[in-house]
């Protein structure tokens, strides 16, 4: 029983032993399996002889397996067609298999292959070689390193990397970046050797206030003929950046001070924008702002809008020179007008009544005040006075007595001689006079006239105001006419 059952045993070691010298072993290369339509695809075919005696292989196709039978295969070409190999010896044939022009494109063959021995047909393999015809736009594959997210203002270094595809050599092809940012846009002319890989780095970088949203990047190859033969499309997005920029400037004169208030939007986004400047109700009055503001709780306010990049400047004067220099007009006249009192020669005249008698007749005194209000003594100083002759002189005088006393058409007049005055002495003249008829209405007191003689020797002549007689009840002084 024994020996029965190790017969079947030695019979499969044998078999196996026989089945494993019988198995070729190869090895498939493909050099250029991605290819247009009419081009040709390359493999390299190793073949290892696994017998223990010299022999010849050969690698054949079936005929229905190429064109006019197939819409994928033109011809096929091997280099060598078959390989003399020692024991255990290997060798390379290549394979060159030639597309149909008109080979529908975008897609995957399969083309079945024989490597057999021309001693031993039973010693074979079969095995497929796989292509892809690519549409003639996608010769050239284009991988970007694209960021999903920039940030505006920063630097970026974006990465496209080229690959042909095929295996032939690509010449003077056109690559063109485009995008609607400006900033991502370049041109240049490349070769591609077989299956070549090119890199070409494209630094960008944009404006702090580039607007934030998507942006569209496009990658084109073109042909010497102008034909594309690869193209990429895609999208990323500038994030959005708020940044505005508030500068505040004081400039203060003399009693005017000029604020400046300005804003820059200087990140990526439009933005809603209000300046609140904090000026009284009385600064108000005296201030000037531009542009025309609105008011809001006793504050200028102004409300805009800022895109990206641009700039408001507020600003507004307050001035209070108007009121500081009519101030001072008005001080500068009041202390000229003092001025002008206490440095020259003051005549003043004044009446006071002294009694009425029953028959309307009135009896008056006139008091006539003289003053030196220069520095220096004023020469030949004479005072002249007018009694109409509505009127008599009781001849009673204050202190000093007329020097002389003359008789006119129209009354009479008293002239006093003072001589010499010094700096800010001062003289009182009085004398009584009374009314010669009834008097009706009003009767008109001429002015005193003062003359003398300046310390520059320059003759001066001065008068005081007229004196109006209203006769009534009241005698009223009428201070100047």
């Amino acid at each position: 029983m024994k020996k029965l059952l190790i017969i079947p045993l030695i019979l499969l070691i044998f078999s196996s032993i026989a089945l494993a010298e019988n198995e070729l072993i190869t090895n498939i290369n493909d050099i250029s399996k991605e290819i247009e339509a009419g081009a040709a695809a390359e493999y390299t075919i190793n073949i290892t002889n696994p017998r223990d005696t010299r022999d010849v292989f050969r690698i054949t196709y079936n005929d229905l397996d190429v064109y006019p039978f197939s819409d994928f295969v033109r011809n096929i070409v091997f280099e060598p067609s078959q390989l003399k190999l020692g024991i255990g010896e290997s060798g390379i044939i290549k394979v060159i298999l030639k597309t149909v022009d008109t080979a529908p494109q975008d897609k995957g063959y399969e083309m079945p292959l024989t490597v057999a021995s021309l001693t031993n047909p039973e010693i074979l393999e079969e095995f497929i070689l796989k292509t892809y015809v690519v549409s003639p736009e996608d010769v050239v594959l284009i991988f970007p390193e694209i960021p999903n997210e920039m940030i505006p203002g920063e630097e970026y270094k974006i990465k496209l990397r080229f690959k042909n595809r095929g295996n032939v050599a690509l010449e003077n092809y056109e690559i063109l970046v485009s995008s609607d940012l400006p900033q991502f846009q370049k041109n240049f002319i490349v070769s591609f050797g077989p299956k070549e890989e090119i890199v070409e780095i494209i630094s960008l970088k944009t404006g702090e206030n580039l607007r934030a949203g998507d942006y569209v990047v496009n990658v084109k190859v073109y042909d010497s003929r102008s034909k594309t033969k690869g193209s990429y499309s895609s999208a990323f997005t500038i994030t959005k950046n708020e940044n505005v920029e508030e500068i505040a400037d004081k400039e203060g004169r003399f009693l005017k001070k000029v604020h400046t208030i300005t804003k820059t939007n200087k990140g990526n986004v439009r933005d809603e924008m209000e300046i609140v400047a904090d000026v009284n109700f009385f600064s108000r009055i005296f201030s000037k702002a531009e542009p025309e503001p609105s008011v809001r709780k006793g504050n200028y306010v102004w409300q805009f809008t800022l895109e990206p990049g641009d700039e408001f400047v507020a600003m507004y004067t307050t001035n209070y020179r108007s009121v500081f220099f009519g101030l001072l007009i008005i001080i500068l006249a009041t202390f000229g007008m003092m001025h002008l009192i206490d440095k020259s020669v003051i005549i003043k005249k004044r009446m006071y009544k002294i009694r009425r008698t029953p028959d309307g007749l009135s009896e008056l005194k006139i008091l006539i005040h003289l003053k030196n209000g220069n520095s220096k003594p004023i020469k030949n100083v004479s005072i002249m006075d007018v009694l109409p002759n509505t009127m008599a002189s009781t001849e009673e005088f204050g202190t000093l007595k007329p020097t002389k006393v003359q008789q006119g058409t129209r009354g009479r007049r008293f002239i006093w001689e003072i001589g010499e005055l010094a700096p800010q002495e001062e003289r009182i003249l009085s004398y009584k006079i009374t009314s010669k008829v009834k008097l009706i209405g009003e009767t008109r007191l001429p002015p005193t006239v003062v003359q003398f003689t300046s310390a520059k020797g320059k003759f001066i002549s001065e008068h005081s105001a007229s004196i109006v007689l209203e006769h009534g009840p009241k005698v009223h002084q009428n201070k100047s006419l």
